[in-house]
């Protein structure tokens, strides 16, 4: 115990004369003395009292006791007592409400674990000293600073008040880390650990313990107390469910449903599918305890609706027990072929499971939505977007200077989507053109004549022209010819050859693989079509969604539409460290002056009391 204001030689400095003083008072008698009077008449006559030598003592001891109180609580007020280290600085306290999406269960009263976190959270502001600065920090997946330093206590305690769950896990390792980094600024450490100064600081950690990720290791902060709630006691949940588009069949979907066990015991429970919520069926699946198990099957749908899961059992959270995902409508790319069969072109078409093509033989049947392909030259200005294949002789968009007889195409555009994973070395044209590209065309490939393969974007109109035919016999025998017009049609529409995945799952730390994707080609929209930041790194896009909600991302060759609207409900538990200290301080830690200097003065006021 220390004192804020006044340094223990000084209280009892002025402790100890002011006891002497109220001592020798009450140890005062009074001496007779002669008083005049006009007449002895009136009073009594009454044997005078024997006279006895005796020791002075104090007159009223109960009254003397309750004075030498009031004098020493009116003292402790002025000196503002409080638990610290006796050097008379403020202990700077962070104070970590969890507030992840477990804390939206229910404990095992039926009460959230938000509302019992809430409550010793509170006991703890109440029994802090009035100087101690305090930080609140709500922690879930991305922990942050909802109070800074203050001794403002009810800012606090309506911060508190106010804490609702969120939807993701408990990031424990970033948490610890934000209360660390802000003792040291508090501290002004120069950024040096403050193990040193453990009794200038506390790090409090207000929750079950469930996390996500990795731990929080001893060490984090100098001084960690852990007011631990109840376990939450939901039993099942639905953790993930999918669906993923079949690259060949149009309509045909592969659906799988992952669900979790929380309880110490297995567990076999039934699970209903509804699509547009007509069943579909049912699937019985059996739960290793504090596991997790998954169910595949396959929709055949060409049409768009909600496809449902639903666990049907009964626990003391039903609110993951399902999960819902949008299947939708089945799109593909209208592709016309002018001036070739069908049999010519079955094998490069064969990549192209999202693309409807059909072969025309007029141009007065050609669709202006459509992708046109001018097997034999073609019409320049007829199409918005078209791929020419123009051996030497015919028309084409790109005039050619000269044609080369079996010339090895050797020099590849490093960043072209039209060349992207082509590098065959063996590719020679029986004929090939060589053309003379404008201003603003990309050279895609070429050989040493010059360039072979060109494409021209100019916003209102796209093409790619190549100086062969690709569906010839020396070209088409090479896997670079089927993967070249597919490069070639994914440009001009790059949602011909997207795989379509659509998932449920939890808010939080999102990673969708992009394997073939530049930054360029990819797009991140959340709720309401808003941009959401994203990275990438190693073929992997990454964001962080801290909100439940539809969101939708789009690669080279994947669209994927994400339903984050799981709560996060991890099973890990967080091993506590030996040295953390439990439960709340003890209730005299922090005396409030305002109530010494009361209970002082009304003692002085009656000192019979």
């Amino acid at each position: 115990m220390g004192l804020l204001n006044l340094a223990l030689g000084q209280l009892l400095g002025l402790a100890l004369p002011v006891a002497g003083l109220l001592v020798a008072l009450y140890f005062y008698d009074r001496s007779r003395r002669s008083v005049l009077v006009s007449t002895l008449r009136f009073w009594p006559l009454r044997p005078a009292p024997p006279v006895r030598q005796r020791h002075k003592r104090i007159q009223h001891p109960l009254s003397l006791a309750l004075q030498l109180a009031a004098m020493i609580l009116l003292l402790l007020a002025i000196a503002d007592p409080r638990a610290d280290d006796g050097s008379g600085e403020a202990r700077h306290r962070v104070l970590m409400l969890d507030t992840s999406g477990v804390m939206a269960l229910p404990d095992a009263d039926g009460n959230t674990l938000m509302d019992e976190a809430k409550r010793l959270a509170l006991a703890y502001v109440d029994r802090l000293a009035p100087g101690d600065p305090l930080l609140l920090v709500e922690a879930d997946g991305s922990p942050f600073v909802r109070v800074p330093f203050t001794t403002d206590r009810q800012r606090v305690r309506d911060a508190i008040a106010a804490a609702k769950p969120g939807w993701t896990g408990l990031d424990l390792e970033a948490a610890f880390g934000l209360a660390d980094g802000s003792l040291r600024l508090a501290l002004n450490s120069g950024g040096a650990p403050v193990d040193g100064n453990s009794s200038r600081a506390e790090a409090v950690y207000v929750g079950p313990g469930r996390y996500s990720g990795r731990s929080a290791g001893e060490g984090s902060v100098p001084a960690l107390r852990v007011l631990e709630t109840a376990q939450p006691q939901d039993a099942l949940g639905v953790s993930g469910l999918r669906a993923a588009a079949d690259g060949v069949e149009d309509g045909k979907w592969s659906v799988e449903l992952d669900a979790r066990n929380f309880s110490g015991a297995p567990v076999t429970t039934r699970a209903e599918f509804l699509f547009e919520d007509k069943p579909l069926g049912f699937r019985d699946l059996r739960i290793p305890a504090a596991g997790e198990a998954s169910l595949n099957f396959t929709l055949r749908t060409r049409r768009p609706g909600r496809l449902q899961a639903q666990l049907l059992h009964e626990d003391a959270y039903p609110a993951n027990n399902g999960a819902v995902v949008s299947i939708p409508a089945s799109r593909r790319t209208p592709l016309q072929v002018v001036g070739a069969s069908q049999q010519e072109f079955a094998q490069l078409l064969a990549p192209g499971a999202r693309v409807e093509a059909s072969f025309v033989e007029s141009v007065d049947e050609l669709l202006g939505h459509a992708i046109h392909v001018w097997a034999r030259g073609g019409q320049p200005g007829l199409s918005r977007r078209g791929i020419y294949l123009t051996p030497p002789g015919v028309d084409s968009p790109v005039p050619g200077a000269v044609s080369v007889q079996a010339a090895a195409i050797s020099e590849w555009s490093p960043s072209h989507p039209v060349a992207r994973g082509v590098r065959d070395p063996d590719l020679r044209p029986v004929q090939a053109r060589v053309f003379e590209p404008a201003g603003g065309d990309e050279v895609v490939a070429g050989c040493r004549a010059g360039p072979v393969i060109v494409a021209r974007d100019t916003g209102d109109e796209r093409l790619v022209a190549f100086g062969f035919d690709l569906s010839d016999d020396s070209v088409r025998g090479h896997l670079a010819a089927p993967l070249l017009f597919a490069n070639a049609v994914s440009w001009l529409d790059a949602a011909a050859f997207r795989a379509q995945l659509s998932e449920a799952r939890a808010p939080g730390s999102v990673s969708v693989d992009a394997p073939n994707s530049v930054p360029e080609q990819v797009v991140v929209r959340g709720p309401g079509r808003n941009r959401v930041p994203w990275v990438m790194e190693g073929g992997t896009v990454r964001f962080y969604a801290s909100q439940p909600g539809a969101y939708r991302v789009l690669t080279a060759d994947r669209d994927v539409t994400l339903h984050l609207t799981q709560r996060d409900l991890p099973a890990q538990a967080w091993d506590l460290p030996e040295a953390a200290a439990r439960g709340l301080p003890p209730v005299l830690v922090g005396v409030r002056a305002d109530w010494l200097a009361v209970a002082g003065c009304r003692r002085c006021a009656d000192p019979a009391r």
